[in-house]
C-alpha cells in the first residue's frame, strides 16, 4: 500500500522516500536575485575569499603605514589618495558588506523556507507512520483473534473426530 500525500502549498507527492528529500526548486524557476544570492553567499563563505580580502586589507594598510607609497602618490587616482587614504577603503568595504549582507540574508531566508518545507514533510511522514502503526496493530489483533478461532475450530474438529472414532470402535 503506497499512500501518497502532498505538502501544503506544494504539488509534489510525499511518500516514505520523498519526505526525507529537501524540496528543490528548478533553476529556471529561481529569480536572478535568488541565483545571485546563492552564488554570493557560497562564494563569501569560502576560505579563499577570506584570505584574498585579508591580504588586500593588510597590503593596503602596510602600503601607506610603512610609507612605501606617499599619500600623494600619483599612480593612484586623486580621489583615492590624500591624508584620508582610508576613506575609499572604508567606503568600498562598507558598501560590499551591505551588498553581501543582503544577499546572504536572502539566501538564508530561502534556505530557511526549504528547511521548513522539509520539516513539514518529516512531520507529515511521522503522522503517516503513526497511522500505519495503528492500522498494523489493529490487523495484528484481528489476526490473533482469527488464529485463536482457527485453533478453537481445529480443537473442536479434533474432539469431534476423536469422539466419533471412540464411538465406532466401542
Amino acid at each position: 500500500m503506497n499512500v501518497m500525500r502532498t505538502i501544503a502549498g506544494s504539488k509534489r507527492p510525499v511518500n516514505a522516500r520523498s519526505a526525507m528529500v529537501p524540496v528543490q526548486v528548478s533553476a529556471d524557476r529561481e529569480s536572478i536575485f535568488d541565483r545571485t544570492a546563492d552564488y554570493v553567499s557560497a562564494a563569501m563563505g569560502r576560505p579563499a575569499n577570506i584570505v584574498v580580502w585579508l591580504v588586500l586589507v593588510v597590503g593596503w594598510t602596510l602600503l601607506f603605514a610603512l610609507h612605501l607609497v606617499s599619500a600623494n602618490a600619483n599612480f593612484l587616482p586623486l580621489w583615492f589618495t590624500g591624508t584620508a587614504f582610508n576613506f575609499p577603503l572604508n567606503l568600498l568595504t562598507t558598501v560590499a558588506e551591505l551588498f553581501i549582507g543582503f544577499l546572504v540574508a536572502a539566501a538564508a531566508n530561502r534556505s530557511e523556507r526549504n528547511l521548513q518545507l522539509t520539516l513539514a514533510a518529516i512531520a507529515d511522514q511521522e503522522k503517516h507512520i503513526e497511522d500505519v502503526e495503528t492500522k498494523l496493530s489493529e490487523e495484528v489483533a484481528s489476526n490473533t483473534a482469527l488464529t485463536q478461532q482457527v485453533h478453537d475450530l481445529a480443537s473442536e474438529i479434533h474432539d469431534f473426530l476423536t469422539s466419533a472414532h471412540h464411538d465406532r470402535s466401542g
